[in-house]
């Protein structure tokens, strides 16, 4: 009896020590497990910090220190530019003081926003250019006026070959109107002459029963 108890006791005491060598295997294992986690925890708060420490950064400063040179070098580069305007400023007003009557002549016979735009000026300053050398007011139509006269004399003169009294006549108007062009042209604010204002009307007299004549004899033709 003795002996089986004996041998019963070796196989319990080998059965407590296989399970305690199991036991110290897993938590062996389970602390293993436990490191690597806490590894990758640490890891992942370093990530995280390292995020926010990127998002906690001011984006509107810059990502380096500015120097003093970079500083002065900022500035001058601003006062070159503000030199450069003024400067183009000051040579825009000194071309618009420049510019004569003997300048706006060469533009009166054309409207006044096609001669700033020749002249390089805007409308206004065009304007206030007119109101320094006494005009009230673009001599355009004038001109305009005398030089369709001159035409239509030109075309008479050519027609009047056979005539010379008429072809004389015609002559002499035309100069007439050539001289009280280039009065215009020296003096915007003249007015045109009663008599070439009389000579006009009797032109558009002219060509207006010459129309109806024409427009007449046109309707009566297909009859």
């Amino acid at each position: 009896m003795k002996i089986e108890v004996d041998s019963k006791t070796g196989c319990d005491l080998q059965r407590m020590s296989q399970l305690s060598c199991r036991k110290e295997e897993e938590e062996e294992q389970y602390q293993f497990l436990a490191e690597e986690m806490c590894e990758e925890s640490n890891a992942n708060c370093n990530q995280t910090t390292g995020t926010l420490t990127m998002i906690d950064q001011d984006l509107n400063c810059l990502p380096f220190p500015v120097t003093a040179s970079e500083i002065s070098k900022n500035q001058q580069n601003d006062q070159n530019l503000s030199g450069l305007m003024v400067k183009k400023k000051r040579a825009a007003t000194e071309r618009i003081a420049r510019i004569a009557l003997a300048d706006l002549a060469k533009y009166f016979d054309l409207p006044i926003v096609e001669a700033s735009r020749n002249l390089k000026v805007g409308l206004t300053v065009l304007k206030r250019k007119c109101r320094e050398f006494g005009i009230p007011r673009w001599p355009h139509r004038k001109i305009k006026s005398l030089d369709t006269l001159i035409r239509d004399l030109q075309e008479a003169e050519r027609e009047q070959t056979e005539n010379k009294a008429a072809a004389i006549a015609v002559a002499k108007r035309k100069r007439l109107l050539e001289n009280e062009k280039r009065s215009i042209e020296r003096k915007p604010c003249m007015e045109i002459q009663s008599e070439t204002k009389r000579f006009r009307q009797d032109v558009f007299k002219r060509r207006h029963r010459a129309r109806a004549f024409k427009n007449q004899t046109q309707s009566i033709s297909p009859n």
